[in-house]
């Protein structure tokens, strides 16, 4: 899967590495070339989205940046794109502003990242799903708050012509980080028939969506980074963003169905599904 990948140079063996990586990333930001992540969209009101939950996924040798939806207050769930094969995860939660260390941010390590067992690296090969649990119990604040899970009843649920809304970190398009945005973006997408010519690019499987690259005659869409972002309709967690194609104009998004999963989360995690 497409993710913003960064190479970090080891300074030694241990997981300490990751924190001060962290803050030369926060400190320097013209010196990481990562590809484009929100296209389009908003600058959200502060914490608005207080379930956002900004990702920093480590392997023993470089990191990439993603998102997530805090569900509970132990876990997080984004997809298995971002999180397969890493060791480590440095959680930020209740950010607005990620270069700044703002009072309502809890920042927290986590070496506990649960990826779906069946989890394929195709495009579009399913199990898209992971969980981050968190190492210690977050207590909510008006800047985070857990978003809610589709009910059992929602199982077979089809969401077409639904609107969705996203948000991510990062910037409106083009290739260079000069003008990364520091602040949450959002912007609203709709879920379209998986037998869509949009969404036939790849055989992705029953347990995929996708969102139309156009809402409202303008293009908006996810992009690189902005995977394991959450759909959120009506307040409920719909859809993780698994991957996108090139943040093109009129190019769909492609979502892991979250109502598909809801006895792995339930399973995975201290969630009680309805």
């Amino acid at each position: 899967m497409k993710t913003i990948i960064f190479v970090l140079t080891l300074i030694c063996s241990t997981l300490a590495a990751p924190e001060s990586l962290r803050q030369h990333f926060r400190r320097n930001p013209k010196q990481i070339n990562p590809s484009p992540r929100v296209v389009g969209g908003n600058i959200a009101e502060p914490h608005s989205l207080p379930y956002q939950v900004f990702l920093e996924f480590y392997t023993e040798t470089s990191g990439k940046y993603c998102a997530g939806s805090l569900i509970s207050p132990n876990y997080v769930l984004t997809c298995a794109s971002c999180a397969n094969g890493t060791v480590e995860v440095l959680v930020t939660l209740g950010a607005h502003n990620i270069y700044l260390t703002e009072p309502t941010q809890i920042n927290v390590y986590s070496t506990d990242i649960i990826v779906h067992e069946d989890f394929s690296e195709l495009y579009g090969g399913g199990n898209d799903i992971a969980l981050v649990k968190l190492p210690k119990t977050i207590t909510y604040t008006d800047a985070i708050q857990p978003v809610a899970l589709p009910k059992r009843a929602d199982i077979d649920k089809d969401y077409i012509g639904e609107v969705g809304r996203m948000a991510g970190w990062g910037v409106d398009f083009g290739f260079t980080v000069d003008v990364m945005f520091d602040v949450l973006r959002y912007f609203d997408a709709t879920v379209i028939s998986r037998h869509d010519k949009e969404c036939q690019l790849y055989e992705e499987t029953d347990d995929m969506f996708c969102t139309s690259g156009e809402y409202n005659d303008t293009y908006v869409g996810p992009c690189d980074g902005d995977e394991g972002t959450g759909l959120v309709s009506d307040g409920v967690l719909i859809g993780i963003n698994a991957f996108n194609v090139y943040c093109l104009e009129s190019l769909p998004g492609f979502h892991t169905r979250v109502a598909s999963f809801l006895d792995w989360i339930s399973y995975n995690s201290d969630v009680i599904i309805e």
